[in-house]
């Protein structure tokens, strides 16, 4: 299926049962991006694609909202990015800043003690936080690197954004974010620093 086709989209959605939730801070993420390169009318479409009015930061919303806004917003932003990947990409990435920047987030770099390795295996805490549908694993592979399998309903281009948002805000020098598919919804994400 190609990422971002109405049949990839319906195919997520149907993964998703009725307990999936999401933070509406990803979601407020989302509509803040498409609000700053986009402009209010292209919220309010995007908040029509996903059938809400609002979304308050801390409060749990059906990860399917977030699904529809989700698309909404890349599509909405494809060209701006040069495609709806990167889209992707930059969504995560701005979700992972908006993460890193609240209360729970900025336990989460604390905790880490500018160490990457600490960051790596604290990161399923963090996910768990922000969204309870995810089964992630983590191992740390050397002195600099480590990989993350994740079995996700979220597009890989999105987690990819998020993860190097979240080494950034670490400050986790020479950061390198890779990622490939091992299944529709099973993914790994290789990350490397100096």
């Amino acid at each position: 299926m190609q990422l971002g086709s109405d049949e990839e989209l319906k195919w997520r959605l149907s993964l998703l049962s009725s307990d999936d939730l999401m933070r509406g801070l990803f979601h407020n993420s989302v509509l803040e991006l498409v609000r700053r390169l986009e402009g209010d009318e292209a919220v309010k479409e995007c908040l029509a694609a996903c059938g809400e009015a609002r979304f308050l930061d801390f409060f749990n919303y059906a990860h399917y909202s977030y699904i529809k806004l989700l698309y909404a917003a890349a599509r909405r932003m494809s060209d701006r990015f040069g495609g709806f990947e990167r889209a992707m990409w930059e969504i995560g990435y701005a979700g992972g800043k908006a993460f890193y920047a609240s209360a729970a987030g900025k336990v989460l770099i604390l905790m880490a003690q500018g160490d990457p390795r600490r960051l790596l295996t604290n990161i399923p805490t963090g996910m768990q936080m922000a969204s309870k549908h995810v089964e992630l694993k983590v191992t740390l592979t050397g002195p600099r690197s480590g990989i993350l399998a994740k079995r996700e309903v979220m597009p890989r281009p999105h987690t990819e954004g998020g993860l190097t948002a979240m080494c950034e805000v670490a400050k986790v020098k020479g950061t390198k974010v890779s990622s490939r598919s091992l299944s529709p919804n099973e993914n790994e994400y290789v990350v490397t620093w100096d």
